[in-house]
């Protein structure tokens, strides 16, 4: 298996490339948060308060998925600034 080939592009191509990348990120994202919340509404309708533990549990498993897709996001801003830099730099 020989490595993958990437297509010649040149700055602009790039740049475009990886705005594309960020905001296919932000799609998959929107979509696994929208997933999360799905989850919730439908662990509350059958909620059973007997079960604190569960409850807990429960909380903390979207709590983390959570704090992750806020560090993904963070991320992607990092990129983000980081285009408009080479952007900005094209201007000079």
């Amino acid at each position: 298996m020989g490595l993958p080939k990437i297509p010649e592009r040149g700055r602009k191509g790039s740049i475009v490339d990886i705005i594309e990348s960020i905001a296919l990120e932000e799609t998959a994202l929107a979509a696994l948060i929208n997933s999360e919340a799905e989850k919730v509404q439908a662990f509350a309708e059958c909620l059973d308060c007997d079960h604190m533990s569960d409850i807990i549990d429960f909380q903390k498993s979207v709590s983390g998925v959570v704090q992750n897709a806020i560090k993904m996001q963070m991320l992607l801003q990092f990129k983000l600034e980081d285009v408009i830099d080479l952007i900005d730099g094209d201007d000079d």
